[in-house]
């Protein structure tokens, strides 16, 4: 009889043994999921200690915890933030464009839209148009960006001759200054972040690049099946809100309208009006 139920317990042991618990797909359990971003990027990424996190890092919380996963946010200088992505420290960053980390893991969705341009002092004269039109134009931009195939070859090309690229915390600040202080002539600067609830009259739109750039949850290339459970769960999540309109909310609450998030119209969000924000 003893040696039956040895028998039958080890027989168990091996049935429920057999398949782990973490053999289940990691999106089916809750997944605490790291997100860093620059404190500076209001309103796509803001400052981890306000009530308002940014629009971006909120859908993408929103969208996750509809699947009964949580985001821990934390802020991080945007070169920093790729690089503790990538060795898997940090599970992701957010919003990102896919030239600047194509090694990542991204979901199909994206969280928002950006457009770049350059802004000059009131009394400078000078417009862009295209590449031949920066001339002996020195402007000043942030470090880790890509701003598009064409202009990221310029920038190569003229780094410390007539472009300067700025890292670490505050960027937009620092170029502000450094072109009111005349050091350089124009700014290279998303349009949302340089605008948002800012009012600077002393510097003004000087022309915008043609392209626009889609930002992503960004996810690490270390724990690959991980990043693709996070990305699918987002996924899931994305279109939920989108749906049930927990997305427009959000935009709301920034002022910003659904032309902030690639795909989404005012047919999503039939109660907003335009801001002229975006």
């Amino acid at each position: 009889m003893k040696a039956l139920a040895a028998a039958c317990l080890i027989w168990m042991y091996g049935a429920f043994s057999a398949e782990p618990s973490w053999s289940e797909p990691q999106a089916k359990v809750g997944l605490n999921v790291s997100i860093a971003a620059p404190a500076f990027w209001c309103p796509y990424a803001c400052d981890k200690n306000e009530p308002r996190w940014g629009a971006a890092v909120e859908i993408a919380r929103t969208a996750l915890a509809s699947g009964g996963h949580k985001v821990t946010y934390q802020n991080s200088p945007y070169e920093r933030a790729l690089y503790e992505v990538r060795e898997g420290r940090i599970d992701a960053t957010v919003p990102t464009f896919k030239g600047e980390a194509s090694d990542f893991i991204f979901p199909k969705h994206a969280v928002s839209s950006t457009e770049y341009c350059f802004y000059v002092s009131q009394d400078e004269t000078w417009r862009y148009s295209d590449l031949e039109s920066l001339g002996n134009i020195h402007f000043v931009a942030t470090s880790g960006y890509t701003y598009g195939q064409m202009l990221d070859a310029y920038i190569s090309a003229n780094l410390e001759q007539s472009v300067t690229l700025l890292r670490g915390e505050n960027i937009p600040d620092r170029m502000r200054r450094l072109v009111k202080m005349e050091r350089n002539d124009a700014l290279l600067d998303d349009r949302l972040l340089f605008e948002f609830e800012r009012d600077d009259e002393d510097l003004i739109n000087a022309g915008c690049l043609p392209q626009l750039h889609r930002g992503y949850l960004a996810l690490s290339p270390k724990t690959p099946d991980r990043s693709k459970a996070i990305a699918e769960a987002f996924d899931r999540g994305f279109e939920q809100i989108q749906a049930n309109g927990q997305i427009c909310r959000i935009l709301e609450k920034y002022g910003l309208t659904a032309r902030f998030v690639p795909h989404l119209n005012e047919r999503h969000c039939p109660r907003q009006s335009r801001t002229g924000k975006d």
